[in-house]
């Protein structure tokens, strides 16, 4: 998505609220824990582009087997000058006819597209689609992470995943 200059994007419908927060899945001795924020009003400049804009941020452990295989989540307290540095951003409304589809999803039921990185592999192109759902007033993720178009092109023998298999994950809310 391309923003004018001396733009402000902000996220008018609040699509973002409801991501905020902890989520975690578990399965057995696997998890995966994520913690999101919503930035109001980021400046973001570069050399052509110079606006304003809400972003959905977040960081992530990954626990596979009782063994730790990454943990961002300290990134959520020190926090980085630039929202670019964050594990986990972006803004990008994701409507259900979109890649990957979503034949589940009402008509107008509005899913978040965000860019996911692992820091030992950031030569991959990640992303992570969220769609939101309450049943019965339990608050649920549906995340998928997704390989994102083309990667850079990896050191010999370097591995072509995240540390987080790609897949399906359901993320309850935490208290």
């Amino acid at each position: 998505m391309t923003y004018k200059s001396g733009t402000y994007n902000k996220d008018v419908d609040n699509d973002f609220d409801k991501y905020v927060g902890t989520w975690k899945y578990q399965q057995g001795n696997t998890s995966l824990k994520i913690i999101f924020k919503k930035i109001t009003f980021d400046h973001f400049v570069t050399e052509y582009k110079n606006y304003y804009q809400d972003i959905l941020v977040g960081e992530y452990q990954y626990i596979e087997n009782g063994i730790e295989k990454v943990n961002t989540l300290q990134q959520m307290i020190t926090q980085p000058n630039n929202t670019s540095e964050y594990n986990i951003s972006g803004n990008l409304i994701w409507t259900k006819n979109l890649y990957p589809k979503c034949s589940e999803c009402d008509e107008n039921e509005r899913r978040i597209k965000l860019f996911i990185s692992d820091p030992l592999r950031e030569y991959l192109s990640n992303a992570i689609i969220l769609r939101y759902k309450n049943e019965n007033g339990t608050e649920k993720i549906i995340a998928k992470i997704l390989k994102n178009g083309t990667s850079f092109m990896p050191p010999d023998n370097a591995p072509d995943e995240m540390r987080i298999p790609y897949g399906e994950y359901v993320l309850i809310k935490q208290p």
